[in-house]
C-alpha cells in the first residue's frame, strides 16, 4: 500500500474512481507475492505491480472494465499452463490469481490514517461468494485505538468477539450486501490466522476470502555515525525501511556524509530515545565502540519491543557490555534478545562487508532465517571461558 498511496490520494482529490488488484495466490516462480497491489484510475493511471509485467495488461483491462461497469469485480486467473497465460506473457512458470474491483475511498483514507501512525491493520476481500455475489474489498481490520476511522462517512464499525484487539470497518454497502454476521465471520478467520502470516485465504460457511496484514514500516535506527552505517542505511533504504541515526557527536553525524538517512538525531541515547519511539518493527544497532553511547542505547533497545537488537564487537567487548547491561538490571532472559557480535559471519572485513552482514542478520530474524546468530549472552558466556582457561 505505501507504494501506491500518494499515486491513489491523487487520484481521488481529483475525483477519479480507482479500482484495486490484488495478488490473492501464486504457485511457483511468480514474481510478486500475495498481497501486492496495483491501482487503477478510471482516466488510465497506474501504480504498483501484480507481477513482473506478464499480466499487467489483462489486469489493467479488467480494473477499466469494472470502473467503467462493464463488468463487476472479478478474480482473473493465470495459470502458466493456459493459452490465456501464454497469450499475456506468462511463460516463466508461475500461476497467478488476481481479485480485481472497485476501491472504496474511506477505506483507502483509514488505510492511511493506520500507516501514519504506525499501526497494523489488515485488509479483507471477498474472492468467491454465493453465486451472483460481487467480491472485492469488504472490509479492514483495524486496532481500537483508531478512533477517528470509525467516524468516516460511509463506514460503520463492528466489534469482532473473541478479537479485543480487533475492530472491523466496513462499507455500508458491503455490509448491506453480504450481512454483518457474515463479514464478523470471515473477520474472525483473518485473526485466527497465524501472526507471521501477512497474506492469505481464509473460508467461512458465507465463501473464501483474502486478508492481507500490513504492518509498521521497518525502522533501522543506527546508534553511531560511524563508517559502517553509512553503508548500512544505504542499504536499508533499499529494502524499505525508515532509517535514522543517533549519535552525540555532531561532526559525524552531517547531512553530507548521511543524505539519504530520513533523520539524523544529534544526542545521547537517553536523549534521544525519550522522543524516539522503537516499535516491533525496529532494528537497532549499536556500532559506537563507546560504552557510554553504545550501553544506553542497548537498554533503550531492550526496554521496547524492537524485533532486532544488535551490538558491535569482539567476544570481550560482548562480555563487557553483557556486565554494564547486568549492573542495570538486566537479567539472562532480557540480554538473549541482543545480537552480537553482530551480524551473520560473512568473514567481510571492510566496512560495506560489515554492513552487508548485519543487514543479512536482521534480515534473517525478521523472517526466521536458518543460519547461525551469536547473541551477547552466549558470546559473553565464550569470553567468561575462555579467561577461565587461560
Amino acid at each position: 500500500m505505501r507504494e501506491i498511496r500518494d499515486d491513489v490520494a491523487r487520484w481521488f482529490e481529483t475525483g477519479s474512481d480507482v479500482a484495486l488488484a490484488q495478488v490473492t495466490k501464486t504457485w511457483g516462480s511468480s514474481p510478486r507475492v500475495p498481497g501486492s497491489v496495483m491501482a487503477v484510475s478510471d482516466r488510465g493511471g497506474i501504480a504498483g505491480s501484480v507481477s513482473g509485467g506478464c499480466v499487467e495488461g489483462s489486469v489493467i483491462q479488467a480494473a477499466l472494465d469494472c470502473l467503467e461497469g462493464r463488468q463487476g469485480a472479478s478474480l482473473e486467473r493465470f495459470h502458466a499452463s493456459t493459452a490465456r497465460a501464454q497469450e499475456v506473457g506468462l511463460s516463466c512458470g508461475g500461476n497467478i490469481e488476481v481479485l480485481v474491483g472497485r476501491y472504496d475511498r474511506a477505506l483507502f483514507e483509514t488505510e492511511c490514517a493506520e500507516l501514519d501512525a504506525e499501526r497494523s491493520y489488515v485488509r479483507l476481500s471477498l474472492v468467491e461468494g454465493p453465486e451472483g455475489m460481487e467480491g472485492g474489498v469488504c472490509g479492514l481490520l483495524v486496532s481500537p485505538d483508531a478512533a477517528a476511522a470509525a467516524g468516516r462517512v460511509g463506514l460503520r464499525a463492528t466489534e469482532v468477539p473473541g478479537q479485543p484487539a480487533w475492530r472491523l470497518l466496513a462499507p455500508c454497502e458491503a455490509e448491506e450486501r453480504l450481512g454483518r454476521a457474515a463479514l464478523v465471520r470471515a473477520a474472525q478467520a483473518a485473526c485466527a490466522a497465524p501472526e507471521v502470516q501477512d497474506a492469505g485465504l481464509v473460508r467461512t460457511e458465507d465463501g473464501a476470502f483474502f486478508f492481507a496484514r500490513t504492518r509498521p514500516q521497518p525502522l533501522l535506527v543506527c546508534v553511531g555515525s560511524v563508517h559502517i552505517s553509512i553503508h548500512l542505511t544505504r542499504m536499508a533504504k533499499m529494502l524499505g525501511y525508515r532509517t535514522v541515526v543517533v549519535d552525540p557527536r555532531g561532526a559525524f553525524a552531517t547531512e553530507e556524509r548521511f543524505p539519504f538517512v530520513d533523520e539524523l538525531v544529534h544526542a545521547w541515547p537517553q536523549e534521544a530515545f525519550e522522543t524516539l519511539r522503537l516499535n516491533e518493527a525496529t532494528a537497532l544497532c549499536a556500532l559506537t565502540h563507546d560504552p557510554k553511547i553504545d550501553v544506553p542505547a542497548l537498554a533503550a533497545a531492550l526496554d521496547s519491543p524492537a524485533f532486532y537488537i544488535g551490538s558491535l564487537g569482539r567476544y570481550t567487548t560482548q562480555l563487557s557490555r553483557y556486565r554494564q547491561l547486568v549492573c542495570e538490571g538486566y537479567d539472562d532472559a532480557a540480554l538473549s534478545r541482543v545480537f552480537g557480535p553482530i551480524g551473520l559471519d560473512l568473514k567481510g572485513r571492510a566496512p560495506a562487508e560489515i554492513a552487508l552482514s548485519i543487514m543479512a542478520e536482521i534480515t534473517t530474524v525478521r523472517y526466521g532465517g536458518a543460519f547461525p546468530l551469536s547473541t551477547m549472552l552466549a558470546s559473553a558466556r565464550r569470553a567468561e571461558a575462555e579467561r577461565a582457561g587461560a
